[in-house]
């Protein structure tokens, strides 16, 4: 299997993951390799850490489910698997550059 290939399921599974907890061992799985290797071939081939990537997209969908205005502050950190609203508050500042509130 090409390597690309194998890496564009692995995005599509992630994508479809980022309310869950998502285990490194079954996306390096994918790419048929162990966790140490997926981090430095997804850092290699994109240019950006494996658990930033996932951050930044957690981040982003947390964003729009903000702007949409339907749930709590509380309720999307929690959702994209942040353990209280203060650390996921300091990380969308951190990103967005304002507060979430």
């Amino acid at each position: 299997m090409n390597i690309y290939v194998a890496l564009n399921e692995m995005l599509e599974y992630i994508e479809e993951n980022l309310e869950n907890k998502i285990e490194y061992n079954r996306l390096a799985q994918f790419l048929g390799t162990n966790e140490v290797m997926l981090q430095r071939l997804f850092s290699m081939l994109c240019n950006i850490s494996l658990s930033e990537y996932i951050r930044k997209r957690r981040l982003t969908k947390a964003g729009i489910d903000l702007i949409n205005g339907q749930e709590k502050i509380i309720d999307i950190a929690v959702k994209y698997q942040y353990d209280n609203a203060t650390s996921f508050s300091r990380a969308f500042e951190k990103f967005y550059g304002v507060k979430p509130s």
